[in-house]
């Protein structure tokens, strides 16, 4: 099994998406591959900007987020064939969705937390991996999905969070020793802290 990760510059638009594609099509005649991705190029800086501004109180932080959803938009049109976009687009305006009401909340409340930052950053890993995944598939690439959240294990110290490696290791390894396809994307820099964890399985419980 071998690990690639391409940074956002390698992300940042449709052409050179098309060339990681290519680069990993030649990588899966040696070994089964995982793949990981960053943000689009600069999206996760707007995506910040956009958590400050809202903090401070300028509503400018939305001529952010028209930006972020239009750069995805744009990706997933350049990219995908036109029968096969539906349920991408629909994914990026839902995510996209999702970011305003955490801006919209993070401008009345004028409070930006560790936290919240995490949180608005993880969006450009999440969007962006499910779009270079889509275009694996599309091209017949076959391409899994994974979300890195529940494999990667971290404590709840926001934007400076210390990997679990022991439970991490063990659930990464239990999740790989049976998988029989060749290639799995996965959204870089993103964990679950084991607080956050603990409160999903309380709140199933009740």
């Amino acid at each position: 099994m071998q690990v690639l990760k391409f940074g956002g510059t390698s992300v940042a638009n449709a052409e050179n998406i098309s060339k990681v594609v290519a680069i990993v099509n030649e990588v899966l005649k040696k070994d089964k591959a995982i793949v990981v991705v960053s943000a689009l190029g600069g999206v996760t800086d707007l995506l910040l900007d956009a958590g400050s501004l809202a903090s401070s109180g300028d509503e400018t932080y939305k001529d952010r987020l028209h930006v972020i959803e239009q750069r995805h938009l744009e990706t997933v049109k350049q990219l995908i064939p036109v029968a096969q976009q539906s349920h991408l687009l629909s994914l990026v305006k839902k995510g996209c969705n999702e970011i305003e009401d955490i801006c919209n909340g993070i401008f009345l409340l004028r409070e930006l937390t560790p936290r919240t930052k995490d949180r608005i950053t993880s969006y450009g890993e999440l969007i962006s991996s499910q779009i270079i995944a889509a275009k694996f598939n599309a091209d017949g690439i076959t391409a899994i999905w994974k979300d890195s959240r529940e494999l990667i294990l971290t404590n709840s110290s926001f934007t400076a969070a210390e990997v679990d490696y022991a439970e991490t290791n063990q659930r990464v390894n239990d999740y790989f020793r049976n998988q029989t396809s060749s290639l799995f994307i996965l959204p870089g820099f993103i964990a679950s802290a084991a607080a956050l964890i603990l409160q999903r399985l309380l709140s199933r419980q009740r």
